[in-house]
């Protein structure tokens, strides 16, 4: 049974009270981060009402239930600080999750004994598949909840055009751009916005957020969802062929991360957690990929190994930050590696194919290994 907790009691905390769990989604897989930053990224779903942060996962208190779950289905399997979170409504505990998957009706094939489940390209396991969340095709943005009616009815016409369509609520607080942004960081094709100038011309603002953004605005609804729906169909063809051209060991980036790539293959503006996401995801494949060509013993050398090129040039200003032998009082011209960067001089001349074949001949000549003997 429930405990009943006085919210003005000492200690209380919001995203603590039993009573309220339905409304709070838990967050797992949590890098370190403050209340703050984990609450921000919650903020374009609905007001944050409290949260909680542990070593490595925590929770964030909604207003309702329908907010919660929205958010939790938009975060799960997103990345943050590097890290993919687990997000789900705090109600559902693992053990339901994993009654749930027995229970779907998936797309299974049995490997190794195990049911699995292909999502996205990925094989994973149906436990797994059952909490990955699907990315939406179109994401409808209401400003105003008194043009719900008017969303649910675009909503619906895209439904029947085969598409994954929700209706987003977003916190007034959040700027557009930013629920723009945080809609494409997920992979989202498309976001329709509607306001109270929209419903009352019987039009709609389309975003295409893939490849080259394109933004139509106060379109007629009928022409609207025609340009989507064509649009949709046309970019699933081309996704088709693709994957038909691919070698059969040649598996397809994650949706969400490709979405990134073509993002920076546009030159996007992006932010500075899709960058980080980006840097981490090839870091990762350059690895795998490392250890396909190399074994995993020498590409593990390989990674750990230094620089050369920075290398080289660390033993060359050595060598040049080394006061001569008539002046041995001389102030060094570069104290620092850092300092010798600042200077785009010098940085010039190092990209030089042929001062650096000099310089390091002179760093390996007798010459130089005899005069550093006496500095």
């Amino acid at each position: 049974m429930a405990t009943h907790r006085d919210p003005s009691s000492t200690g209380y905390n919001i995203a603590r009270d039993p009573n309220l769990v339905k409304n709070r989604i838990f967050i797992g897989n949590l890098p370190i981060c403050t209340r703050e930053e984990l609450e921000s990224i919650c903020h374009p779903y609905g007001k944050v009402l409290g949260s909680l942060v542990q070593k490595n996962f925590g929770f964030v208190q909604f207003e309702n239930e329908e907010i919660a779950n929205k958010c939790a289905a938009a975060l799960n399997k997103s990345t943050f600080k590097s890290k993919a979170l687990t997000v789900r409504n705090a109600s559902i505990k693992p053990k339901a999750i994993n009654a749930n998957a027995k229970k779907m009706n998936i797309n299974a094939q049995i490997q190794g004994g195990i049911p699995m489940a292909v999502q996205g390209g990925i094989v994973m396991s149906a436990a797994a598949a059952a909490t990955v969340v699907p990315i939406n095709d179109c994401e409808i943005i209401v400003v105003n909840r008194e043009n719900t009616k008017y969303a649910e009815f675009i909503e619906d016409r895209l439904r029947k055009a085969g598409m994954r369509v929700d209706v987003l609520f977003p916190n007034e607080d959040v700027m557009l751009s930013q629920v723009l942004s945080n809609i494409s960081a997920r992979g989202c094709l498309y976001a329709v916005l509607v306001t109270p100038q929209h419903e009352a011309l019987n039009s709609i603002t389309v975003n295409i957020l893939y490849g080259v953004p394109a933004e139509h605005r106060n379109m007629p609804l009928d022409d609207a969802i025609a340009l989507i729906a064509t649009d949709f169909r046309s970019k699933k063809q081309r996704d088709a062929l693709n994957a038909s051209q691919l070698h059969p060991n040649q598996s397809r980036h994650p949706d969400p991360m490709q979405q990134l790539i073509d993002m920076l293959a546009d030159n996007r503006q992006l932010t500075g957690l899709q960058y980080e996401c980006i840097i981490k995801y090839l870091e990762e494949q350059r690895e795998q990929q490392l250890k396909l060509e190399l074994g995993e013993a020498n590409a593990l050398a390989k990674l750990q190994a230094p620089d050369p090129e920075m290398e080289l040039q660390k033993r060359i200003l050595s060598v040049m930050n080394k006061p001569s032998v008539t002046e041995i009082s001389c102030e060094i011209m570069y104290p620092t590696f850092e300092v010798a960067r600042a200077d785009n001089r010098l940085m010039e001349l190092l990209k030089d194919s042929r001062v650096m074949s000099a310089l390091e001949s002179l760093y390996n000549s007798d010459l130089t290994e005899t005069v550093s003997q006496y500095l």
